[in-house]
């Protein structure tokens, strides 16, 4: 069963997974002695369709490949994020490094030798990351005999936490994204958002400003609990943009929202009357289209359990 996404994970993925976006933020981010090393225009992001879903968890947030220098080789970088301080994040780390070993193994059966990783967290909870980015500092006692037997590897810490606003570099979009998962914690969050908005403004391409937009609504509303729809409608009609294309997102922004809410409602229905549903339910629930969620809604009072209701 696939582990559920929090709204930090899907913006993380949805915002890390455009190829601008990971490109920018890597071109700052990564140290000059690895730039040099490796094709950063060679980029792709890496897809994990062919992951099984029993072991899904068992994989970062998102890995990409790029190609080093002038020789058929790949690096793979691995990103990993996270919303609160991880004391065993390098364990966790070493077993997305190991799954994506025995990945490229079975992608590759010929291959007598694996790509390096170069593994990558992206921080931004409320409190400082105080974890260990060295694995060997994890084991303790650790005698120098028995160094060379345990795994020895150490992680990229970005903290956005610990950065001023100033010390968020990049293009608008990039800077927008960081900026983003650096204030879901403010305590004014509203008022983050709006200079948010204003920096979508900046972003030249359309399509993709209404991208962002989405992206970024879903999360300052479902991530902190403090912006629900009739403010952040407020906020996008106080935008200087003008465009009909705006309006057009807020109407279906405000649908979308609509259906949520009436899924939710719906869970919360099936769970008073039947027990806790189990997350095939939620999932098929949540994507249900707003007609077949009225007509279930009707049904939850002579159905006789979950699968009569949904069925």
């Amino acid at each position: 069963m696939d582990p559920i996404p929090t709204p930090h994970d899907t913006f993380f993925r949805e915002s890390f997974g455009r190829r601008e976006v990971a490109l920018d933020f890597l071109r700052v981010q990564l140290p000059p002695w690895l730039i040099a090393e490796i094709d950063l225009n060679s980029l792709e992001i890496e897809k994990d369709s062919y992951v099984a879903s029993d072991l899904r968890a068992s994989f970062s947030d998102l890995v990409y490949r790029v190609a080093a220098g002038d020789a058929q080789l790949s690096v793979y970088l691995l990103f990993e994020h996270k919303s609160s301080p991880e004391l065993w994040a390098a364990l966790q780390l070493l077993r997305y490094i190991t799954a994506e070993g025995e990945q490229h193994r079975k992608q590759h059966p010929k291959a007598r030798r694996l790509p390096p990783v170069y593994p990558i967290l992206i921080y931004h909870g409320r409190r400082n990351w105080r974890a260990p980015t060295d694995f060997h500092d994890l084991i303790e006692p650790l005698p120098t005999a028995l160094k060379a037997f345990v795994p020895s590897f150490r992680y990229h810490l970005v903290d956005l936490s610990e950065r001023t606003n100033a010390q968020i570099k990049g293009a608008v979009l990039t800077r927008l994204v960081q900026l983003a998962l650096r204030w879901i914690f403010n305590d004014a969050p509203v008022e983050r958002l709006r200079e948010l908005i204003a920096l979508i403004e900046q972003i030249e391409d359309r399509e993709t400003a209404v991208a962002v937009l989405e992206s970024l609504l879903r999360y300052y509303v479902q991530g902190t609990e403090r912006v629900d729809e009739p403010t952040a409608r407020q906020l996008l009609q106080q935008t200087s943009t003008g465009e009909p294309i705006m309006q057009t997102f807020i109407d279906r922004y405000i649908d979308q929202g609509r259906q949520l809410g009436s899924a939710a409602l719906l869970l919360d229905m099936i769970e008073h009357k039947f027990g806790q549903p189990g997350e095939a339910v939620r999932e098929q629930v949540m994507s249900a289209d707003p007609d077949t969620l009225r007509e279930w809604s009707k049904r939850i009072f002579d159905a006789d359990s979950v699968d009569a209701l949904l069925h």
